[in-house]
Parts: C-alpha cells; sequence; structure tokens
C-alpha cells in the first residue's frame, strides 16, 4: 500500500488479556494522523481482564515494521501481579464467538480480590479493511464498560456492547442460581452470524 504525501504510517496493536488467553488486532495503513513515536500502554489495567495498545505514525518507507509483541513485554513487566484470588470466578474466553469462545473453549478462572466481578462484552474493531468482532469475557474490577472513555485506539475504531447478562446485573437484577452455560449457549446461538 503506497500513502498519499499527506499520510503517515501507522500501526497500532492491541493486545487483550483474561485469565491465560489472549488476543492481538492489529491495523496497519495509512493514516492522516501527524507522525509520533511508539506509544505503549494499558487502556484497562490488571489485575484482571487488561487491554493494552500500541501505536505509532510514521513517515520514512516501511517504517511500521512490527513483526511481535515487545513493546508489550516492559509493559507487563510493570504491571501489578495478583496477590491473591477470591473463591470467586468467573467464564474467560477472548476471540470470535464462533470459533475461540464456543461453549467447548471457554475456561472458568478465579478471579484476583481487586477484580471479582464477571465481565462479558462484545468488542467492534474497524479501521480500513479491518473489521472484527470479539467476544471478551474475564474477571473484571466493574460490571461497566471498561472502553467508556476510549473510541478509537490509534486509527482504529472501536465499539464496545455489554451483554445481556451484565446490563441485567447494573440494573440491579439478582444473580442466577442456575448453571450460565445454559445461558451463553443460548446468547453464542442467538448472535451466530
Amino acid at each position: 500500500m503506497v500513502c498519499k504525501l499527506s499520510e503517515g504510517c501507522e500501526e497500532t496493536l492491541v493486545l487483550i488479556e483474561t485469565g491465560t488467553r489472549r488476543g492481538v488486532v492489529g491495523f496497519k495503513g495509512c493514516s492522516p494522523a501527524p507522525s509520533y513515536p511508539q506509544q505503549v500502554s494499558y487502556l484497562v489495567s490488571p489485575p484482571g481482564l487488561s487491554i493494552a495498545s500500541y501505536s505509532r505514525v510514521c513517515r520514512t518507507y516501511l517504517c511500521n515494521n512490527l513483526t511481535n509483541l515487545a513493546p508489550f513485554v516492559k509493559l507487563k513487566e510493570n504491571a501489578p501481579k495478583p496477590t491473591a484470588f477470591s473463591s470467586h470466578s468467573c467464564p474467560t474466553c477472548v476471540g470470535e464467538h464462533s470459533k475461540d469462545c464456543l461453549p467447548s473453549f471457554v475456561t472458568t478462572d478465579s478471579c484476583p480480590y481487586d477484580a471479582p466481578k464477571c465481565y462479558s462484552s462484545t468488542l467492534k474493531f474497524q479501521a480500513g479493511y479491518l473489521n472484527t468482532t470479539i467476544l471478551l469475557m474475564g474477571c473484571a474490577r466493574d460490571h461497566h464498560k471498561i472502553l467508556a472513555h476510549a473510541h478509537h485506539i490509534g486509527y482504529i475504531r472501536v465499539t464496545e456492547v455489554l451483554n445481556i447478562l451484565e446490563r441485567a446485573q447494573i440494573a440491579g437484577a439478582k444473580p442466577i442460581k442456575c448453571p450460565a452455560w445454559g445461558i451463553l449457549s443460548g446468547l453464542l446461538l442467538a448472535f451466530r452470524n
């Protein structure tokens, strides 16, 4: 891809972690944004599920050539580690609901004391030819939208939609006493393509 003279080369990566699961969403392409050096930060920091981003815009030939997750290594080294886990556990998954997050692939992990709430949302990422939707489930500090203040990550537009169970809990509904697997299976079938 060749950018216009007024455009720069952008690369943006989003690393999503929940329990032992990881997902990466990336975009490389042309951007009207002014050049800026690499920026690596947590949008949602651990403990519990975390979302980290790497982004930069440059203006030399093939300068957006990142091929690994090295920018996240130092960030993760300085992140707080959970010291104790509660007896509460949550379904854990990150990926496409029709592949990685089918009920047979969803695991249940113990929650850190600092992230005792179960969270579940659908995240849509759009930029250029990138148009992907993932399901994110895991332990979090709160039920509310975790990306409430982030509508763009670099050039990537992000849309977060809380799943039905979390919306009910925010409204004050009591947790159900039956296994969530049946409800999860029903939701996955209802929202499949």
